[in-house]
């Protein structure tokens, strides 16, 4: 239960949109596609398809902020258009030439449609590995992109309270563009998550309209 007080604090979305049975869905202001797959090993990927006429793309916006996933590696594989990246302050402009990016666990990183693009771009992405209890997988990317596209149809800005927590509990921190300890990062977001997004505004850390339990999918 949310007070109005804690509402009053930090407005959010009175209404949730179940995305928990959907294999595929569009982030807000339509700037990107997102088509969760299966691997050969049985693991799940995702295909991102971010549209080169949306603003949000062209301004190379459509991407996560800069972040870093404590323990898993992520994987990018582009199949068309240009793959902008930043891992630790060094960009790449990655087409489907340039075979599979890796960013190892513990690098600063982010993501977008690279302003050298002439079109769309498509790229399949993964983490390994996917059986930790706090890591990014499905259900931390229905809870993030369902609970933007949720705020913009509630004409709301996303609550910085709310993201941290979805952060820290997919095991991922956010990161300013200069250096900072990763443990003073996990130590802010730990803070930040648990004390004032649970414990003061009333957050939670995942929705059942986002999450799928675990074991049914």
């Amino acid at each position: 239960m949310v007070w109005a007080w804690q509402l009053w604090l930090s407005p959010r979305p009175l209404h949730r949109t179940k995305v928990t049975s959907q294999t595929s869905f569009t982030t807000a202001n339509n700037a990107a596609h997102y088509q969760f797959l299966t691997e050969n090993d049985g693991l799940w990927g995702v295909r991102e398809t971010h549209n080169i006429e949306n603003p949000t793309v062209a301004a190379g916006l459509s991407g996560p902020p800069l972040h870093i996933h404590l323990q898993q590696d992520e994987y990018f594989q582009v199949e068309q258009g240009v793959l902008g990246a930043i891992t630790d302050g060094k960009e790449h402009a990655i087409t489907k030439d340039d075979g599979i990016l890796k960013i190892p666990a513990g690098t600063r990183h982010r993501f977008w449609c690279h302003k050298s693009a002439t079109e769309s771009l498509v790229f399949h992405g993964w983490i390994d590995p996917q059986d930790l209890d706090y890591q990014l997988d499905k259900n931390a990317l229905r809870n993030i992109q369902g609970y933007f596209a949720d705020c913009e149809r509630s004409n709301l800005k996303p609550s910085v309270f709310q993201l941290v927590s979805f952060a820290y509990y997919s095991g991922t921190v956010l990161t300013p563009p200069f250096w900072v300890p990763t443990w003073f990062l996990v130590s802010v977001h730990h803070i930040v998550a648990r004390w004032i997004a649970e414990g003061l505004l009333g957050y939670q850390p995942w929705y059942p309209e986002y999450t799928v339990k675990a074991g049914s999918e």
